[in-house]
């Protein structure tokens, strides 16, 4: 962890704890615990990759690992602004989450990892964590059945696979997605809005656990500690006679709001005729946004194509080497040393080898204009 004097506080009981590392569940209570810092500063480190330009309000490691998730981006559709979190790594917001929790692994050289099984963290976590630590995937025997085929296939090639309780783990990290750097992932999101000073007063966003309703709320919090003035409202987002999550039960700083199955269905369809194919808890968040005036919904994931291994030969290689013998460089620039390819080929490899998770982007001003510039994720 950085020089930044920290805690760690229980939701669930309230104790507050000293500690010089990461502590992932409550000693007392097994509760979920945040960071809470003690002189929070605010500051954007443009120089870092994404979510990583924030390492004053962030546990900052010596080493990061990052993929090029977050700074993510925001349109407008039919109307509504919307922050797109399909282009992370993974397709998935909880990348996020995962780049801190395998930069954490990577800095104390953990050996061995369990990971409680839920559909989307699992697999990101298995794309950050793949090479860096030994991973058992621990599934509940009720969920055994209930996993697509490609997800467990996937699985299996980065880690074994366990029915939880099976294996004897102690002295073994043990994962599952409500945990402190979860959240010191997920709250980015608010840090990227205020950047980038998206004029809203209400943030919407689907919650099926409430863990990304409850890490956005942290992230204002952490704002304002750090003396900035922040008026977003947030808001959760969950299918009618869904079962309101226990963590926003206990908050009263964020609002719940039921979506009608029909009104999530027509909500999905316009969805994708913008090609945006997202995951129906995601429309209850377009949903609700439409009708609010200023408000931004959070697309949470969409469907991408499993991260494969980088085995390009041609030009995406090429793109590669040129950054590593060059730096950092815009995709002007690639195309000036390897011009017997067209801009439009050199773009379109570019953002392959983004999504394949081997080149991160910064966006920078050059001469009066922003442009991104490309370098090999760390």
């Amino acid at each position: 962890m950085n020089s930044t004097q920290y805690k760690f506080r229980c939701v669930r009981c309230g104790r507050e704890i000293d500690s010089s590392n990461i502590i992932f569940r409550c000693p007392f209570c097994k509760g979920l615990l945040v960071i809470e810092y003690e002189k929070p500063v605010f500051k954007i480190d443009k120089d870092k990759p994404g979510i990583w330009r924030y390492r004053s309000l962030l546990p900052n490691f010596k080493e990061i690992i990052s993929r090029g998730e977050g700074y993510t981006p925001i349109k407008r559709v039919g109307g509504v602004y919307i922050k797109n979190e399909k282009i992370n790594p993974t397709g998935s917001y909880v990348d996020r989450a995962s780049a801190l929790i395998a930069s954490y692994i990577s800095n104390f050289r953990v050996r061995d990892v369990v990971v409680e099984y839920e559909e989307v963290f699992s697999k990101s976590l298995a794309y950050y964590l793949s090479n860096l630590t030994n991973i058992r995937f621990c599934i509940e025997n009720e969920d055994l059945t209930n996993i697509p085929i490609n997800d467990l296939v996937y699985l299996m090639k980065i880690g074994e696979i366990e029915i939880c309780g099976d294996k004897h783990i102690e002295n073994t990290l043990v994962l599952n997605y409500a945990n402190p750097l979860t959240i010191e992932g997920l709250k980015t999101i608010v840090f990227e809005l205020y950047e980038k000073k998206i004029n809203v007063d209400y943030i919407v966003v689907p919650a099926k656990t409430g863990i990304l309703a409850y890490s956005l709320a942290k992230g204002m919090n952490d704002l304002e500690k750090s003396g900035l003035n922040i008026g977003y409202e947030i808001i959760a987002t969950l299918p009618k006679n869904n079962p309101i999550p226990e963590i926003l039960r206990e908050t009263r700083k964020i609002k719940v709001i039921e979506v009608p199955h029909r009104e999530i269905l027509e909500s999905l369809k316009e969805l994708v005729s913008h090609r945006i194919n997202t995951p129906p808890l995601s429309a209850t968040a377009y949903y609700v946004a439409k009708n609010m005036s200023r408000a931004i919904a959070v697309i949470t994931a969409g469907y991408k194509p499993t991260a494969k291994i980088y085995r390009d030969k041609g030009l995406k290689k090429i793109i590669l080497e040129t950054i590593k013998r060059r730096g950092p460089m815009t995709a002007y620039e690639i195309w000036k040393e390897n011009q017997k390819y067209s801009l439009r080929g050199i773009y379109k490899s570019i953002h392959s080898l983004i999504e394949q998770g081997y080149i991160c982007f910064e966006t920078q001003t050059k001469r009066g204009r922003k442009v991104r510039v490309y370098d090999i994720c760390s």
